[in-house]
Formats: structure tokens, C-alpha cells, sequence
């Protein structure tokens, strides 16, 4: 009977005291890819998923990444992956590699308590502004009507508003509104000529002539998504809005769009 409560006892004393388990993880290893259950995964250039869409949603909250999360890991997720990786240093203040790749150290690091945000600009590049009449305004034309007058994979003269400055742009597709990108490098230095020499998130009023018509539009500067054309500098597309286009979030109209549609119609 003794026996049989010491042996209580002694179970009683175990169940009490504190778990002998492994110790708390440091911040640092709390954050690492097994821990978040993403152990051993390769993110490239087209990878889909769940993961993706935690990287993307990781890398805008760093700054490196300014769209809505897609889960799809193209382009524009492999620059912001890069831009990430240029900033970071592993556990020996070593730089890790840059190639727009997701392995096992740049999870851990994305995720991870000290990962180095980027930088705050301290100003944004936007092109000139309008300088006395513009050379060219435009028709104001619904989207439900130059929807059915861009033909995928043409190209078409774009003016820009303020300065006259012309480029040729290709009809890559679009639902709510047109995804251009630009024909060539030569297109592309004149486009971002346009937005003050950088690729930005402004938007400008523009012209496109598509046949006989010139039509007032507004054309964003930042490339994003898809990427259809090569050697063109230029990786993915930019939007272009006519009035009544609508933007990919919620299909919700784009107020600063339109009015630049409404600028380049000679309407502001």
C-alpha cells in the first residue's frame, strides 16, 4: 500500500512540474520556413498557391511589393524577391544570393523578426507637367467600345498629353481596361521619359491612335504582371484606362484614371 502512494506521489510531482520539452524558440527560429510549414518548397518564376500568396502579402508589408497579392509568382514578385534579397545578410552578415528565388533561407528571412525593410523614397518621379496647349486631345469613348477596336498583339501610337512625346504600345489584352506594353527599348525609354525618367505609380492623361481615331485614355506608370514582349525593358504590362474602364480590385472605377481620361479629352 506504501508503495503504491509513493508511486502517486511521485507521479502527482511529473504532472506538476514543467514540461522538459525543447526550450522556446528565439524569434529568429520561431519565424523559419518548417516552423510555418512551408519546409523545403522552391518558389520560382511561376509558382502558385497559398505560399506565394503569404510571400507577396510579406513583401508589401516590407515595401518591396505594391500590388494585390495574386498567388501567382511572375514577374513582378521576382523583382520585388530580388530588390528583397539585395538588402538582406544571413546569420554571418554575409549578402545572400539575389535570383528572384524563395528557397529555405529567404523564407526564413522574409518571415523573420529582422528582415530589413526597403528603403523610403524621398521623392517619387513624376513626369512634366502640361506647358501651354497641349499638341493633341482626344475622343472620350467608352471602354465597351475601344474593347472591341484593339486587336491583341498590334500596336499602337501613344501620345503623351503633356509633353507630345509619342511611343508605340501592343495590345497584350485586358478586361476591364487595355494591358499595353511598350514595342520596344526604344518605346520604353520614351515611356518612362514620360514619367520622369523611373518607373512610378503615377498615371497620365495620353492618346492612343488606334486607325483613324485618336482617343483620350490614361496610361500608369509602373509595369506589372504578365510579360508577353521581350527584349523591350520593360517586365510586364502597364494599364491603360479609357472612360468607364474599371480597375482589377472589386472592378470599382479608378477616380485618378478617369480623370486623366478626362484631361487628355480636353475635359479637366
Amino acid at each position: 500500500m506504501k508503495r503504491i502512494a509513493a508511486l502517486f506521489l511521485i507521479l502527482l510531482l511529473f504532472a506538476a512540474a514543467p514540461a522538459l520539452a525543447e526550450p522556446s524558440p528565439s524569434p529568429e527560429d520561431a519565424a523559419t520556413p518548417a516552423q510555418a510549414g512551408m519546409y523545403g518548397e522552391l518558389i520560382a518564376f511561376n509558382s502558385t498557391g497559398e505560399t506565394v500568396v503569404r510571400i507577396q502579402i510579406r513583401l508589401r508589408e516590407l515595401g518591396y511589393f505594391s500590388y494585390k497579392p495574386t498567388g501567382n509568382f511572375q514577374n513582378m514578385t521576382v523583382e520585388a524577391t530580388k530588390a528583397f534579397q539585395q538588402k538582406q545578410t544571413d546569420k554571418n552578415g554575409l549578402p545572400i544570393i539575389a535570383d528572384g528565388t524563395v528557397g529555405t533561407q529567404t523564407l526564413g528571412i522574409i518571415f523573420g523578426h529582422n528582415a530589413v525593410r526597403a528603403d523610403i523614397a524621398a521623392a517619387i518621379p513624376i513626369g512634366p507637367a502640361l506647358s501651354g496647349t497641349p499638341a493633341l486631345t482626344g475622343e472620350l469613348v467608352e471602354w465597351s467600345e475601344v474593347g472591341g477596336l484593339l486587336a491583341e498583339g498590334n500596336s499602337y501610337t501613344v501620345h503623351d498629353y503633356n509633353t507630345g512625346a509619342t511611343w508605340s504600345m501592343v495590345f497584350t489584352g485586358g478586361e476591364n481596361h487595355a494591358e499595353m506594353e511598350c514595342a520596344s527599348a526604344t518605346d520604353t525609354a520614351a515611356y518612362l521619359t514620360a514619367f520622369g525618367n523611373a518607373f512610378n505609380y503615377s498615371k497620365r492623361p495620353v492618346v492612343i491612335e488606334i486607325g483613324e481615331r485618336k482617343i483620350a485614355a490614361s496610361l500608369q506608370g509602373y509595369p506589372h504582371g504578365d510579360d508577353e514582349i521581350s527584349g523591350n525593358d520593360m517586365a510586364g504590362h502597364a494599364c491603360m484606362f479609357f472612360n468607364g474602364s474599371f480597375s482589377h480590385v472589386g472592378g470599382l472605377p479608378d477616380v485618378e484614371h478617369q480623370a486623366m481620361v478626362y484631361k487628355a479629352a480636353g475635359r479637366a
